[in-house]
């Protein structure tokens, strides 16, 4: 194999899954974040705020610093706009709305949709052909997160199925987010301006949404240590929307999708070593499927790369 191509081989391959995994650590960290910050208190359209919202200063930035232009015409502009009401700004408010009304094991039942949602968006767009392989992988991706959810968490019968229902506007929302950015993505905007672009849109719309709620929340006023979790969260907005936009470009938005079930398998890791919790059987099992799963996309995704032909 010439020396470009194994080049190209293992950079449109292995990086990806580095990337996958990297996300997967990153958001399932901020998880665990977020149920301590919950815990203190803090209005909840409030704290989604202030991750976007420090996250779009940082890379801010950065790309002052790395003298980055910044597209401002009316088509970059809706683009920065509705890539950040999907992939951010609609979902995440939607996610933060139904937590008042059902538990979080019903909403993560809900999230585990995106990667299939993601996967017909795609090919009702016309950017994932049919890949029997591939399939099999995101559908034992899911499996493994039901394996996690259903036995121990159901929805139980006092919670609201409208809400429930309600719901799944959040993967729907992440999903054409994945799809939006693979399909419409201005060739002049880079991963870092992208993810800029779109954390300040999401800020714009979580900044409306917070005081037309009354949930507003000023940093660094009462709590240090809750409001340097929230903090690190921002930081970690930065970084990881900065991946998704390289990921969505190199790997295509359904290879990316799989991040919410590693999201959901490293939370869970994370979780374990620091509020000592126990899992069941049913829990390795599901780890067990779902790495099985992500190893199938990831193989598909390789053998795509090597039959590429050479530019």
């Amino acid at each position: 194999m010439p020396r470009s191509v194994r080049f190209r081989f293992l950079e449109q391959s292995w990086l990806p899954l580095l990337l996958l995994i990297t996300l997967g650590l990153l958001w399932g960290g901020v998880t665990n974040v977020a149920r301590f910050v919950g815990f203190s208190g803090i209005p909840p359209f409030a704290y989604a705020f202030w991750t976007v919202a420090i996250g779009a200063g940082l890379l801010t930035l950065v790309n002052i610093v790395r003298r980055q232009r910044f597209p401002f015409s009316h088509r970059h502009l809706g683009y920065y706009l509705v890539v950040g009401t999907l992939s951010s700004g609609m979902p995440t408010a939607n996610m933060f709305l139904c937590l008042n009304y059902i538990s979080v094991g019903a909403m993560s039942l809900a999230l585990t949709m995106v990667p299939l949602a993601t996967y017909l968006l795609s090919f009702l767009a016309g950017i994932e052909k049919t890949n029997r392989k591939r399939a099999s992988g995101i559908a034992l991706g899911l499996l493994g997160a039901l394996l996690v959810i259903i036995p121990d968490n159901g929805l139980p019968a006092d919670q609201p199925v409208g809400w429930f229902v309600l719901a799944f506007l959040s993967p729907l929302g992440y999903a054409s987010g994945n799809v939006f950015t693979a399909k419409f993505r201005p060739q002049d905007v880079d991963s870092l301006v992208g993810a800029n672009g779109m954390l300040v849109s999401s800020a714009l719309l979580l900044l409306l949404l917070t005081l037309v709620t009354d949930q507003w929340y000023l940093l660094w006023t009462e709590s240090p240590w809750v409001d340097g979790l929230i903090t690190l969260h921002g930081a970690v907005s930065a970084v990881g929307f900065t991946l998704f936009f390289t990921l969505v470009r190199i790997a295509g938005p359904v290879y990316f999708s799989q991040v919410a079930y590693l999201v959901t398998f490293f939370g869970i890791g994370i979780a374990l070593v620091v509020f000592g919790e126990r899992y069941s059987l049913w829990h390795w099992v599901a780890l067990v499927v779902t790495v099985f799963g992500v190893w199938l996309v990831n193989s598909a995704q390789r053998r795509a790369v090597l039959g590429t032909p050479r530019p």
